[in-house]
């Protein structure tokens, strides 16, 4: 039975889906934080009981920064636990001080954006920046290695999704807890959460038998067809079409093929064609200008062997000492 508070008004809706939502991102958070379950187990239980307390009067957009303010501010995750440890892939989260830890759960495991974050930490956007870069996992050679970090990331979202049962109903319990504002036996928190879900039966190898079972059966039906020597049955020719304007393909054509003769040598070969420099007057037909004067050139020896001579009349006229 619950303790002498049972007689309290019950919270309302709201509060109780609220805290359901955040329960899951709350306990991996603290239970990383500080690195032991148990320890992050109690941060939790008392930040649930601060923020009940607290969110009645409080408007319900402000609701996930007090409670993420709550629980990163409880002393169980300030300081490292004495039975911390952080295995695996983990083992990057053991090197910052929890303060920079801090930083970087409230965004791989709280699922805050990076104003969120600062906001619930009281720190500005630079102040967080440089929190969240002295938390990143870095390589030997002290640069932020971005493999480690998918490799932390990816870690975190599987430790969330594959709680055990006996964690999520101790959680269950937690939350119930703190919406009556006592503690609650585990025995009603269990019966109110309903059993564990079973796992299904594993029918694969029912499925494989029964495969292996088929393919015998169609191999021995092979064997007995093949031993009795009944020929295969011929395919159809044609199938009648069932739908109106549909009509089957007919049968493939039977394609002949006919070799072709061996090739003959052939008639006659084109002459090689003589190179334009081989050609003995190849400079004269080169330039259309001297091929010119080429065709012209009797008349030209003709102007130029005449062009001295005199007519006897035109001596006689023109120089006295010739007449003598």
């Amino acid at each position: 039975m619950a303790s002498s508070d049972s007689a309290a008004p019950l919270p309302p809706a709201a509060l109780a889906a609220f805290l359901r939502g955040c329960e899951r991102r709350g306990a991996v958070f603290a239970e990383l934080q500080c690195g032991d379950a148990d320890r992050g187990d109690v941060a939790l239980a008392a930040a649930l009981r601060a923020f009940r307390s607290k969110a009645a009067a409080l408007p319900m957009a402000d609701w996930p920064a007090r409670f993420w303010s709550l629980l990163a501010a409880t002393p169980q995750l300030r300081t490292d636990g004495p039975n911390a440890r952080w295995p695996g892939a983990f083992a990057a989260l053991a090197r910052p001080t929890p303060a920079d830890r801090a930083a970087l759960l409230l965004r791989l495991a709280g699922g805050l954006q990076e104003a969120e974050a600062a906001d619930v930490l009281g720190l500005d956007g630079a102040a967080y920046r440089d929190a969240l870069a002295r938390a990143c996992p870095r390589d030997s050679l002290g640069h932020p290695d971005a493999a480690a970090w998918r490799v932390l990331a990816d870690a975190i979202q599987q430790h969330l999704r594959e709680l055990p049962a006996d964690r999520l109903a101790t959680l269950a319990r937690l939350r119930e807890e703190a919406l009556a504002g006592t503690r609650v036996p585990p025995a009603v928190v269990a019966q109110a959460a309903g059993p564990a879900p079973t796992p299904a039966p594993r029918r694969w190898p029912w499925i494989l038998l029964a495969a292996v079972v088929l393919l015998a059966a169609a191999g021995a039906a092979l064997w007995w067809w093949r031993g009795a020597g009944l020929p295969p049955s011929p395919l159809p020719q044609a199938l009648p079409a069932d739908e109106p304007g549909v009509a089957m393909l007919p049968p493939d054509p039977e394609i002949a093929s006919v070799e072709l003769p061996p090739a003959e040598a052939p008639a006659a070969r084109a002459e090689p064609v003589t190179a334009p420099e081989a050609h003995p007057d190849f400079l004269l037909l080169a330039d259309a200008d001297d091929e010119a004067r080429a065709r012209e050139a009797d008349f030209l020896a003709w102007y130029v062997a005449g062009a001295g001579a005199t007519s006897p009349a035109t001596t006689e006229a023109g120089d006295p000492d010739a007449a003598r």
